[in-house]
């Protein structure tokens, strides 16, 4: 039971990660049903208020995430834990929601238990550095600039003592904090405001480099074919490549051309190939010639915005600049202009992409992608974005059997396969599972959590026999560990 209870909350947290949250909110009743049925011990009813918390963050509703976090807490110490890894993150998560909603007085009280209860781990305990620089944002907007400051200095003892990567990229944030509290502090004490040293972006390629390589184009359009259904994707992909590589040898010929823009808008439900089809993206203008490297730098809104004022726009240029000659994956993109977020600086990194698209469009392609309502919105949310972007590429759901074939990739690219009776139920289920859909269904994702799931009963139903199974066994999977995957 216990482990059904680790399966719901593993899938639901994966979901929110994906921005299924309706479905993920489901699976948290599961384990809050399953959890019932163990009596609910508080360590792990702590655990699913903190999934909670976690998915209502994502979502934007702090209030909620307060609730949950709060609740979580509550459970721990109901449980008589007054310390631990597991309690100091509840806090600092605690904090956060309340930020989230400007209640500054109530997340320094969360933001101070948080830091009080991480002493006991060491002064290089690098997640109290962030701890440090949200409560230094709350006494900002309360006008305590000295205590934010001092907790921002905090912050950068611990993160510069702190043997992990990506410690210095908490350094900067927390000294680019402090230039904006330092300007009325440093002129009482005659001091220059510290300033990070910015990092140039790359030069830009050599053009005589940009060559069409046609072996590396054919390859990019068959991998494209192989990939399981996508009928309307691979022939909108394949005529734009064909109308890229005609613009090309016009070019070339010394003819007037068309401007086509790389930037493209993917819509389509989770695990519908999105990512998938970004990622052939980057090799296809690199074999066009188009672009100097075929990279694809995949980021959503976290890593673009900042918590701070005055940061959104430098650290979103900081992340283009890592992505220029290549192609920038915003998935999700329409969290820059998330509705119901006062205070929010997603508009601020909008603004700065939008700037470097169009400077840079010889040197870089952004696919922004997402759920397709919500791309609608993000395209009518700025007079500039939809003129951005060339072409919207939609991603249907897939078929039941295509569906099957998915399951059938991942079980033979891990040693596995389906007796024909399994096929057949795994079909069923498919059909199922297809009808029931609504416009939050996983898809590709769905069958990866089936397929795991499978493998698991699998793994039980061998090991209940008592005896070494053999090669065939082991590879096997049956009508029995497909049924017991979907009951």
């Amino acid at each position: 039971m216990s482990d059904r209870f680790e399966s719901y909350l593993r899938h639901a947290a994966e979901l929110v990660r994906s921005g299924d949250f309706l479905r993920a909110e489901g699976l948290e009743r599961l384990a809050r049903e399953t959890l019932e049925k163990l009596g609910s011990p508080p360590k792990l009813l702590a655990r699913l208020h903190a999934q909670r918390g976690e998915r209502a963050m994502s979502q934007g509703d702090y209030r909620a995430a307060e609730e949950a976090f709060g609740e979580a807490v509550a459970a721990l110490r109901c449980d008589g834990v007054s310390g631990g890894r597991e309690l100091f993150d509840l806090y600092r998560r605690l904090g956060l929601a309340r930020s989230g909603q400007g209640a500054d007085e109530r997340a320094l009280a969360a933001f101070d238990e948080a830091i009080a209860l991480a002493a006991v781990f060491g002064n290089a305990f690098m997640p109290v550095a962030y701890a440090h620089i949200a409560r230094a944002e709350s006494l900002r907007r309360l006008g305590r600039r000295a205590d934010a400051e001092a907790s921002l200095r905090a912050a950068i003892a611990v993160a510069e003592r702190a043997p992990v990567e990506g410690r210095e990229k908490i350094v900067d944030a927390a000294r680019e904090a402090l230039e904006e509290l330092r300007p009325v502090s440093a002129r009482a004490a005659g001091a220059a405001p510290e300033r990070r040293t910015a990092q140039r972006p790359a030069p830009p390629p050599d053009p005589a480099s940009l060559r069409f390589d046609e072996d590396a184009f054919d390859a990019v359009l068959a991998e494209l074919d192989g990939l399981v259904g996508l009928a309307s994707v691979k022939a909108q992909v394949r005529r734009l490549a064909e109308l890229l590589r005609i613009a090309s040898i016009r070019r070339a010929a010394g003819l007037k051309t068309v401007q086509v823009s790389l930037h493209l808008v993917f819509e389509g439900g989770a695990g519908t190939g999105k990512t998938t089809v970004a990622r052939l993206f980057g090799r296809l203008y690199k074999s066009l010639g188009l672009l100097a490297t075929e990279q694809v730098v995949e980021v959503t809104r976290e890593d673009l915005v900042s918590g701070y004022v005055g940061q959104t726009a430098t650290k979103t240029s900081d992340v283009i600049d890592r992505a220029l000659d290549g192609v920038l994956f915003l998935d999700e993109a329409y969290g820059l202009v998330r509705p119901g977020s006062h205070g929010d600086f997603g508009p601020e990194a909008l603004v700065e992409l939008l700037k470097r698209m169009e400077d840079d469009r010889s040197r870089l392609a952004v696919i922004a992608a997402g759920y397709p309502q919500e791309m609608s919105e993000f395209l009518a949310s700025n007079s500039g974005v939809r003129s951005r972007f060339g072409e919207t590429i939609h991603f249907d759901d897939y078929a039941p059997l295509e569906l099957v074939q998915i399951f059938e990739v991942f079980a033979t690219a891990a040693d596995y396969r389906l007796d024909a009776d399994a096929r057949d139920e795994l079909q069923r289920t498919m059909e199922r599972l297809h009808g029931a859909r609504d416009r939050y269904f996983g898809n590709a994702r769905t069958v990866r959590n089936l397929f795991d799931d499978v493998v698991a009963h699998q793994a039980e139903r061998l090991l209940a026999s008592g005896s070494t199974p053999d090669r065939d066994a082991l590879m096997a999977l049956t009508l029995a560990d497909v049924r017991a995957a979907t009951a």
